[in-house]
């Protein structure tokens, strides 16, 4: 039997192409909950068309979604005591079908980590989706890269999505499978190209901007002059920010939410994906520190910078995405000129999903 275990929205995002091919083969995979994006997870499954989880092993932090690390602390509690106050209920749960029993991760969160150490409690092979990922520092950025890491030595198969990726992990335990990209290439095509946002009217050219990592909307002075170098920018093309509501506390609490003057740049709630994904493919180009985004953006050739000191993903690195280091010169330049790394999207022949699945099927899980 195989269990998914996620927490977030892009962890679900990037698991649900695995989940639609296992259940078209006729497997019923077990979904394992950790909810830390409770807030969001529900509507996520439901537009995916994923099924709700079989085991909430939590929900966030009184049903709501982490914010704080108090938030981190009180949800960790609860997902170690219903692991094991649930323990041998799982681990029948993964033998009921008497095939290999395996626990898929994915990433680099603390339900990633957290997951691969209850699939080698409960005796499955864990394997870890989107795997071998350095940015070969533990501060940048933290905790994913320690995440990273950690679940490596846990992990016992290793869904490698690059070539550096599988370098990375030449001396990790366990097999190395290289799916030749991330699984986020088949998470695109579940958005028809028709699909229209519910967002309500948009302008007819804009730039898309999503920024909510802690290194960067905690140094009050770096986001500031980051908010402000956008702002100077959407006299030019109109902007629009997608806005969490950790994202928003602090443009609350730093006198930035003034700047979205509803017009050239304006803030939007936090989409589902689908509109999302419309919208991005859409956009002029794009700014953010999400390591999810820079992959998406890669995959359909929109122009994005990645406003981050280091990044630990190569794509599209070199062609239509640019890391900034924190650097507001390089924020200037991409903003100045972004349609000279707008390149053609293309849908690739080989799907990462599809070498996972093959893998699961030579090992007996399916």
């Amino acid at each position: 039997m195989i269990a998914f275990v996620y927490g977030t929205t892009a962890e679900l995002i990037k698991l649900a192409p695995i989940h639609a091919r296992l259940e078209a083969m006729g497997a019923t995979p077990l979904h394992w909950c950790t909810a830390q994006q409770a807030g969001e997870l529900p509507t996520a499954t439901e537009h995916l068309g994923m099924p709700r989880p079989d085991v909430l092993l939590a929900d966030g932090v009184g049903g709501r979604s982490l914010r704080t690390t108090t938030d981190a602390a009180r949800w960790l509690g609860t997902v170690l005591a219903s692991s094991v106050e649930r323990h041998f209920e799982l681990r029948r749960a993964l033998r009921a079908d008497g095939r290999a029993p395996v626990v898929l991760v994915h990433g680099d969160t603390l339900t990633t980590l957290l997951g691969a150490v209850l699939g080698r409690s409960l005796g499955a092979t864990v394997g870890h989706v989107e795997a071998g990922l350095r940015s070969f520092d533990l501060r940048n950025p933290f905790p994913e890269e320690l995440d990273r890491v950690l679940t490596a030595h846990i992990a016992r198969v290793h869904y490698a999505p690059s070539d550096d990726a599988v370098f990375n992990l030449r001396k990790v335990r366990g097999a190395v499978v290289p799916t030749h990209g991330n699984t986020v290439r088949d998470s695109l095509h579940l958005v028809p190209d028709d699909y229209r946002p519910t967002t309500g009217p948009l302008p007819a050219e804009y730039g898309l901007v999503s920024l909510h990592r802690m290194e960067l909307i905690h140094d009050s002075e770096r986001f500031r002059a980051t908010m402000q170098a956008l702002a100077e920018h959407s006299l030019g093309v109109p902007l629009l920010q997608v806005v969490d509501p950790l994202t928003r506390q602090q443009l609350d609490s730093q006198g930035l939410s003034e700047l979205h003057d509803g017009d050239r740049f304006r803030s939007l709630g936090k989409l589902d994906y689908f509109d999302f994904i419309s919208i991005l493919r859409s956009a002029s180009f794009v700014v953010t520190d999400s390591g999810g985004l820079q992959e998406e953006c890669a995959g359909l050739g929109v122009p994005c910078l990645v406003h981050r000191r280091k990044t630990e993903r190569s794509d599209g690195i070199g062609r239509n995405v640019v890391l900034s280091e924190f650097d507001l010169d390089v924020l200037g330049s991409f903003l100045n000129g972004p349609d000279e790394y707008r390149i053609t999207g293309h849908r690739s022949e080989a799907s990462p999903s599809d070498v996972i699945v093959a893998d699961l099927v030579r090992r007996g899980a399916v």
